[in-house]
């Protein structure tokens, strides 16, 4: 029997959709994901169990939407077959466009004729021929792939793409297979492969060949270097990455990753037999660790192992660029009320002058710190005691014992706040190991009692021109006890300078080893603002002054003044695209720079540039002759499509000179909205040399292909 009807009003789609419906009840009722049909006109067949649908036809089975100028439905073999204008939506996102489509096994399986397809991330297929099973292998033939995004219907051409006689996706196993393919980068042919295979769009990691890499150099020659990666389940994997340096030697790089709930590993272990300062064609290795887990109630331990057998060789070839290695355990726990700390550690030098003696360990450091409520409703507290072994730093070797036990109170005082401060500092210490001919030997005790009054009281005020805040601060602090400073050795606070982070602390050197008795003055005001000509402002000026007891060292370049240097720092931001800070400390009487800071940010439209300036007195360096002064300027401006170049030059301005230390320039080109392509051009110079290491220029090119991986070459030139 057959039926069919055309369209002579406007609700016939409506009427054809049911009869459609009708056609499939008993076939929707016998499966699990049933058909819906439309079209404006339709033919049935009921005997034969096909049904002709033409004109706007629109399939939906199982989220896939298949539309055509022509379908023809074979109820019985579950076969369709669209012809005209055909799109084929796929719940996987993906979208396939035919003159021909056949489709069988629940839309499973297919024939198209040609086909191109447009995958959920942008990628695309074209093939004279497609056939195959889509949830388990397509076979496809004269194929073109790219992963580039273009807006083809304007006639925009991929930047590249793989032109191959046969294409083969395996869904199972996420592979895509070219065979007899060729690459084309703007439409030229660039290399010819008999097979390339690469993962498709639903791989996150595969195991095989990573993109190999090329460098050259004048002393090491040509490098090669092939990684291979492995999956070592869903939660491991390896990297090995061997080094050829065409005159220096061999290198094995290997990189384990693994991760948990509870624990995160990588280790990079490094083998080589290359050419060091020592001799030619040394046995080298090395070792860089991280391990982070939690452990029961709320423990956090972290693990740092790193170590070499040779001081350049880490530099030398570019693993790693530190002057100091250190390895160290910790383990820490965070309460509402206390903190837990336990730690060791070693430590590696690997400058030219670095000797055992100067290599510190600590076994161990243990650190407890609480907050306890105090007799009344604003005081608390404050425990903290330590205990810590250090061997061979700067030749000493010492045990030290401490605590710090402290009450804090709060009041409001003169309009203000009144905080209070009283404790008591002690120390037990071992010391083994000296340098020192006045330093004590043997076991020494110390206790240095405490009190600061600590007065501040904000004010804000509204004016015409914006939001004003002030907060005037004066701070007195009396340290009592005996003087140990010459007889301690002081390796935890030697680096003390002053600046606006520790005016106010009451013992602001920090370290347990340097405790100078005596009473003091801090005195400072800070100020906010929001206002209509400089935006956001903040500045801060203070001064200390010592009433009784020694100069601290650090406070001035003299260190024989009652007063400190005045510190001092300012900050505007009239725009989000305009910002200005500067920091600094000048001498009391003669207002001289003893050390600044200079920071200078400005954005506009795509042009962003930075400017640094820093400068420190040569009397904060026992070793040095003369001041310090560094300026650095940074800038990046975006170019057209997709384009970026940045610059960044250092200056050594030390002692009145100028001289390049630093330079680096990079281009680097994003693919533009094709996303499937990076370049980037790097220039580096840099000016430092260490044994065996020469200064250097440096080129590197990197071109990222999407899916494919990274082929770059490096040129380095020397000095």
């Amino acid at each position: 029997m057959m039926f069919s009807f055309q369209r002579p009003i406007h609700h016939v789609r409506v009427f054809a959709a049911f009869i459609i419906c009708l056609f499939l009840t008993n076939h929707a009722l016998a499966q699990d994901n049933p058909v819906q049909f439309e079209a404006d006109k339709v033919e049935t067949n009921q005997e034969a169990g096909i049904l002709t649908a033409t004109g706007n036809v629109i399939l939906i089975q199982d989220g896939d939407e298949l539309r055509a100028d022509t379908v023809e439905y074979d109820r019985k073999t579950k076969r369709a077959i669209a012809k005209g204008h055909v799109i084929y939506k796929t719940a996987d996102g993906a979208t396939h466009m035919s003159d021909y489509l056949d489709l069988s096994d629940n839309f499973k399986e297919i024939f198209a004729e040609p086909m191109i397809s447009e995958m959920a991330d942008g990628s695309r297929f074209t093939a004279e021929v497609a056939s195959g099973n889509f949830d388990v292998k397509t076979e496809m033939q004269s194929t073109s792939f790219t992963p580039c995004n273009c807006d083809y219907e304007a006639g925009e051409k991929p930047i590249w793409d793989l032109r191959a006689t046969k294409t083969t996706h395996n869904k199972q196993t996420s592979t895509i297979i070219h065979e007899n393919v060729r690459m084309h980068i703007f439409g030229l042919p660039v290399f010819y492969l008999p097979v390339l295979a690469h993962p498709d769009w639903t791989v996150d990691r595969r195991t095989g060949f990573l993109a190999p890499s090329v460098h050259y150099s004048s002393s090491e020659g040509a490098t090669l270097s092939t990684p291979y990666y492995k999956t070592l389940g869903p939660s491991a994997d390896i990297t090995l990455r061997p080094y050829q340096f065409q005159h220096r030697g061999n290198a094995l790089h290997s990189i384990y990753r693994e991760k948990t709930d509870y624990s995160d590993l990588t280790a990079n272990i490094y083998i080589a037999n290359v050419n060091t300062f020592k001799k030619e064609r040394e046995n080298v290795g090395a070792i860089d660790l991280l391990h982070q887990t939690d452990v029961g109630d709320g423990w956090n331990v972290n693990t740092r192992l790193i170590r070499t057998s040779q001081d350049t060789f880490l530099r030398r070839y570019k693993f790693n660029s530190s002057y100091n290695l250190k390895s160290a355990v910790t383990a820490d726990r965070i309460k509402e009320d206390r903190y837990y700390l336990v730690e060791a550690s070693d430590f590696q030098g690997l400058r030219s002058t670095d000797t055992p003696d100067k290599e510190p360990s600590i076994l161990p450091h243990i650190y407890y710190e609480s907050y306890q409520p105090g007799f009344r409703g604003n005081q608390e507290i404050r425990t903290e005691v330590s205990a810590i072994q250090v061997a061979n730093d700067e030749g000493h070797d010492m045990t030290r014992w401490s605590s710090d036990i402290s009450i804090e109170d709060e009041v409001t005082f003169l309009n203000g706040f009144l905080d209070t401060q009283v404790g008591v500092m002690s120390s037990i210490y071992d010391i083994k190991k000296k340098t020192s001919e006045s330093a004590h030997d043997g076991e020494i005790g110390q206790a240095n009692p405490y009190v600061s009054l600590d007065w501040r009281a904000p004010v804000a005020a509204v004016a015409d021109f914006g939001i004003v805040m002030l907060e005037p601060r004066a701070k007195i602090t009396y340290i009592g006890g005996a003087d140990r400073t010459d007889e301690v050795p002081n390796r935890d606070a030697a680096d003390f300078r002053l600046d606006e982070s520790n005016l106010f602390i009451t013992h602001r050197h920090q370290g347990k080893d340097f405790v100078l008795p005596g009473t003091r003055a801090d005195i400072g005001l800070s100020a906010l603002a929001d206002q209509t000509i400089f935006g956001e402002v903040n500045g801060f000026a203070g001064v200390s002054r010592r009433l009784e007891g020694d100069t601290t060292t650090g406070l001035t370049t003299g260190n024989n003044r009652n007063y400190s240097d005045y510190v001092a720092s300012l900050s505007l931001k009239p725009s989000d695209d305009l910002s200005l800070s500067w920091s600094g400390r000048a001498d009391s009487k003669s207002f001289e720079l003893n050390e600044s800071r200079t920071n200078l940010k400005w954005r506009y439209k795509s042009t962003n540039l930075s400017v640094e300036h820093a400068q420190l007195s040569k009397a904060h360096f026992k070793s040095e002759t003369t001041d310090r002064e560094v300026l650095s300027v940074a800038l990046e401006q975006k170019l057209p499509d997709g384009w970026v170049g940045k610059a960044k030059q250092t200056w050594d301005l030390s002692n009145g000179k100028s001289e390049r230390d630093e330079t680096r320039f990079t281009l680097a080109w994003t693919g533009g909205f094709q996303d499937c392509l990076t370049l980037s051009l790097d220039y580096q110079r840099d000016a430092s040399s260490d044994r065996d290491i020469p200064r250097k220029d440096e080129v590197f090119l990197v071109l990222n292909f999407k899916y494919l991986g990274a082929i770059s070459q490096s040129d380095f030139q020397e000095n």
